[in-house]
């Protein structure tokens, strides 16, 4: 109240001062301050609609901002949808292609394992038919080692039954014979036949050895008899010199003394018996001489008891003679007889022994082959009792393996069937996904149109706060303009008339436009000072304006957005290639600066407006 005093004194003393104004003038005044109440009303609809217009541009700029932020949003929860589903589609595909490697696997371990089992059987089955081509060949030799064997049987029974009786000999064999009929198996029978030529061949041996023996016994008996007899031969032929030269003495004798012709006898019988007995011939001569001498004396007593002359003498002689050379020629055979005999036997013996060591060699070569057969036999034996082993493993493990293949192909088929039917739902799946990528493509597509557009609008926003603006400052111009035409007018009035009275307060005005200015120009643009200042001058006590044109342009000067945020939004998208999320804090302050509210005028200024 006392700022408006102050003034008033003022005015009217220089209205005192001034009081020649003319009539013309006064209407000319009231005529200007009618055009410019019209054209105070026409700013004020102009400035009513320019605050709607930025209310609405406002509404739609934080609209878009929601817009913007819900599409992020959108946009950002649809990426992570689609990163999501492509990391399902890819963990699908790499399964699907490691199951897919695995079954391929198992299926080239189930055919090589079933190849390798085939080989595996035809090479049995060669080893099988060699088995069976050697037991055949096994068979034949063991047929021919028993005809051999036979053979060498019968030739050794035949030399036992030389050596020994033929009865025991084929009492035994009939009798082991018997035995080995008894039996069926071939190789009982071929190891009773070796054991039969093994006991005939060691019985051959030794009644060979014995007739050896024997044949050796007889032998030196021969040779002793062969060296008795010698020796006999030169003791009568030593004996009969004697005889002759002890003869011729006899007769000597005889002629000197011309005695009995029995004395005679009886003399040269004794003295041809002394000869014998000293020499030993009837003890050595064995029966053939004995009876030849019994003969001869039986002979000789004949003799001497029918002779009794002088002739009869000679006769004797004579017969002793031929009765020795007789006894020689006896002895002689004898001796080739026995020499005769010998040779056979040394013979007989010697082809005994060549027989006997062919028979010992053909038993060796036969105890060894038999040996080696035995050996081999045994080795086939075990050979094949293995080999029939393994052919029943083998084809438990075939039997095995087949139903475990068909039980691993059923299982691979049913594997494969329901991963195919998987393979069917995931490519559904894989359609639907990329359905919904295409879908939320669009989406993100439009969503940034949208977003384009809302920065589009919020650009074309700006530049509609720019152009009022521009407005308002060609506003304030002219009523600056008009202001000074009103003082000028006014001075030349207060120069006239000297008006004490006036009903503009403008040095309150121009007070309280500084005061305004100086208080809020720290925090509003330039643009919206030159506002602030139109509006404050156009705030008359008159019409009330004066609490509006402070608060709500103060206010609308802190709600306009600055084009600095707008700027630093720009790049901030433009950084980060229009990721709202990461300019979600220069988003939050747009959203701060541009929260506008219409300015509400004071109780003051609503009571003063209707009182005008």
């Amino acid at each position: 109240m006392e700022a408006t005093a102050d003034p008033s004194s003022e005015i009217s003393i220089d209205d005192a001062g001034s009081s020649t104004i003319s009539p013309i003038s006064d209407h000319d005044l009231f005529a200007q301050l009618e055009s410019l109440r019209h054209d105070y009303h026409t700013l004020r609809s102009k400035s009513s609609s320019m605050e709607e217009s930025l209310c609405l541009l406002q509404q739609q700029r934080d609209e878009a901002i929601a817009q913007t932020a819900a599409l992020t949003e959108k946009v950002h929860e649809s990426s992570l949808e689609r990163d999501f589903l492509r990391l399902q589609v890819e963990e699908f595909e790499v399964i699907l292609r490691e199951n897919e490697g695995g079954f391929a696997k198992k299926i080239d371990e189930e055919s090589k394992a079933k190849f390798e089992l085939e080989e595996k059987l035809e090479f049995y089955r060669g080893k099988v038919d060699e088995l069976e081509s050697e037991t055949k060949v096994r068979n034949e030799l063991f047929e021919k080692s028993l005809d051999s064997i036979c053979s060498v049987k019968e030739g050794l029974v035949e030399i036992i039954e030389i050596l020994n009786d033929e009865k025991e000999v084929t009492e035994n064999v009939d009798g082991e014979s018997e035995k080995m009929e008894l039996e069926d198996e071939e190789l009982w029978n071929f190891e009773r036949k070796l054991s039969t030529v093994l006991k005939l061949a060691r019985e051959a041996n030794s009644k060979a050895y014995e007739f050896k023996e024997a044949r050796k016994k007889e032998k030196r008996e021969l040779e002793s008899s062969v060296v008795s007899l010698t020796e006999e031969n030169r003791d009568i032929n030593s004996l009969l010199r004697i005889a002759l030269v002890e003869k011729e003495a006899v007769e000597k004798n005889l002629n000197k003394l011309k005695g009995n012709t029995e004395q005679k006898r009886v003399a040269l019988l004794h003295i041809a018996e002394r000869g014998l007995q000293r020499v030993g011939f009837g003890f050595m001569m064995g029966s053939g001489s004995n009876e030849q001498a019994t003969e001869s004396s039986g002979a000789s007593t004949t003799s001497i008891g029918s002779k009794s002359d002088g002739s009869e003498c000679e006769e004797e002689v004579v017969s002793l003679a031929s009765m020795v050379e007789k006894i020689m020629k006896n002895l002689r055979l004898e001796i080739s007889q026995l020499r005769r005999s010998l040779e056979e036997s040394r013979s007989d013996t010697e082809r005994l022994q060549s027989l006997t060591e062919k028979q010992a060699q053909k038993l060796e070569e036969n105890t060894l082959y038999i040996k080696e057969l035995e050996d081999r036999e045994m080795v086939l034996a075990q050979n094949v009792d293995e080999l029939l082993m393994e052919i029943k493993e083998t084809e438990a493990d075939v039997a095995r393996w087949r139903e475990a293949c068909e039980l691993e192909v059923e299982a691979g088929k049913k594997e494969v069937e329901e991963r195919e039917k998987l393979v069917v739902i995931l490519k559904q799946e894989l359609d639907k996904t990329k359905t919904a990528l295409e879908i939320s493509n669009g989406k993100l597509k439009l969503k940034e149109e949208l977003a384009a557009a809302a920065i589009a609008a919020q650009a074309a926003a700006e530049r509609s706060v720019q152009l009022a603006d521009s407005r308002a400052i060609g506003l304030r111009d002219r009523i600056e303009e008009l202001t000074k035409q009103l003082e000028e007018a006014e001075g030349k009035e207060r120069s006239r008339r000297k008006v004490r009275h006036i009903c503009w307060p403008w040095e309150i005005l121009k007070m309280n436009i500084t005061n305004t200015r100086a208080q809020n120009g720290k925090r509003m643009l330039p643009e919206m000072q030159a506002f602030l200042h139109h509006n404050s001058f156009l705030n008359l006590p008159t019409l009330g304006f004066k609490k509006m044109g402070e608060e709500g342009d103060i206010n609308r000067a802190k709600k306009i957005p600055s084009p600095c945020d707008v700027e630093a939004l720009k790049k901030c998208l433009q950084e980060n290639k229009g990721d709202y999320v990461k300019c979600q804090s220069q988003i939050e302050a747009f959203k701060s600066s541009c929260s506008l509210k219409k300015p509400t005028p004071s109780a003051g200024s609503t009571s003063s407006s209707r009182s005008n």
